[in-house]
């Protein structure tokens, strides 16, 4: 199993103590205090500090560890390798004009391996940023193909033979919009109290809608402003972000017939304004597609981007591993015909020893009782549940379909 502990062990530790212990926040940390000729809310180390030779970023207005990264490691999507070389920044959502940041890190002598664009907002101590693009970028783990070559070698007989050189640098195996615009497999009955009500149109006035209407305009979209059922009683915080979750069909084991959970679709993000103690008053801050009155709302997670080296795939020789073997269960929009840069989920989690930054191979037995199985390609594990993983398609020999099965590495 390759995983992310392998290739960048100071990013998972690093990000694990930061990302996953630390609660992450929307609004800008309190108790500001004068650091030399500037305030911040952080103890940053006197620059004389760093390693001689080491290289240094003064913030300016208006950076954001986003576009650090585009700058410095010609990736932005390699933000958090940068937000991990200065731990003293206990929230990403907010960096301050004057503090210094460390730029060091495997990305940072790395090319540019893929063009992407993105809409994050500005991260300063005016505003907050990293929410997910509801527009997708081209997934970045097809970045490395721009970097394969053909090395020619003889072999006997000097027969010249053309061997694929596949680029091993370290890249995110996916964009924002695939880990925040997807969804999970969950408990069938979720508690989810908090729900879209009914929508404040600028042109019409007050729409009130019941839960589960059709009509047009029980719609809403980025920049729209909504009422909550539920407010300050049932947990909801002014001026945090929520990710609004759309309940779908129950998903069954393709094999086995085995109810796994309820599909829940991830539709786009939520900003609270004012609470009351059962409704609230939002607007739609991102929005991976329309949304329906009566999607419900769900606390944003901190959900890193697996940033790993992609394997080879199985060569048509190897042998199973003879590790954890599950099955796909779901993909985003496809049952068949699936290929690289697809998002899928498997019936294996957190629980069944798999991580993020881990990839799998995929495989279907063949048709003939006498011929071993035929390997379609790998997979990478973006995120986990308990028992079921979203996982994006990284290399793939022949399309994939629903009930093909997987394997650890």
């Amino acid at each position: 199993m390759v995983s992310v502990r392998r290739v960048a062990p100071f990013l998972l530790l690093a990000f694990a103590a930061t990302a996953f212990a630390q609660k992450q926040s929307s609004t800008p940390p309190r108790d500001l205090h004068r650091a030399g000729d500037h305030w911040t809310a952080y103890n940053p180390p006197d620059p004389a500090t760093y390693p001689a030779g080491a290289k240094t970023h003064t913030i300016k207005s208006g950076d954001t560890l986003w576009a650090l990264a585009q700058t410095y490691y010609g990736n932005a999507y390699l933000w958090p390798q940068l937000w991990e070389s200065n731990t003293w920044v206990t929230d990403a959502h907010w960096i301050y004009p004057g503090d210094v940041l460390l730029v060091e890190g495997e990305g940072n002598a790395a090319p540019a391996t893929a063009s992407v664009t993105n809409s994050t907002t500005t991260m300063t101590a005016e505003t907050s940023s990293m929410q997910a693009t509801a527009t997708t970028a081209p997934a970045t783990a097809n970045a490395g193909e721009a970097d394969e070559g053909f090395a020619s070698e003889e072999v006997e007989g000097g027969i010249p033979v053309a061997r694929i050189a596949r680029d091993s640098r370290p890249i995110p195996l996916a964009t924002e919009s695939d880990i925040y615009c997807y969804g999970y497999i969950g408990d069938p009955n979720e508690s989810l109290p908090n729900y879209f009500e009914s929508i404040e149109d600028t042109e019409t006035g007050y729409l009130p809608h019941a839960p589960g209407t059709t009509d047009a305009a029980a719609f809403v979209a980025q920049g729209d402003l909504i009422y909550i059922h539920g407010g300050s009683a049932t947990g909801l915080v002014a001026g945090e972000t929520y990710l609004a979750v759309t309940p779908g069909d129950l998903v069954y084991h393709p094999v086995t017939g085995k109810l796994l959970g309820r599909q829940y679709q991830y539709a786009g993000q939520v900003r609270v304004l004012c609470t009351e103690p059962n409704r609230s008053r939002a607007v739609i801050s991102q929005s991976c597609r329309e949304i329906d009155i009566g999607a419900r709302l769900k606390p944003l997670p901190q959900l890193p981007i697996p940033i790993a080296r992609i394997p080879e795939s199985a060569a048509w020789c190897d042998a199973p591993t003879g590790r954890t073997v599950g099955t796909i269960v779901h993909s985003l929009g496809w049952d068949v015909g699936m290929v690289q840069g697809n998002l899928i989920q498997i019936d294996l989690g957190a629980e069944d020893q798999l991580q993020p930054g881990d990839f799998m191979t995929v495989y279907r037995p063949s048709p003939r009782a006498d011929q071993p199985r035929v390997v379609l390609g790998e997979i990478g594990i973006l995120t986990t549940q308990a028992h079921s993983a979203t996982a994006i398609i990284v290399q793939s020999r022949r399309d994939m379909q629903i009930g093909d099965q997987v394997e650890m590495r």
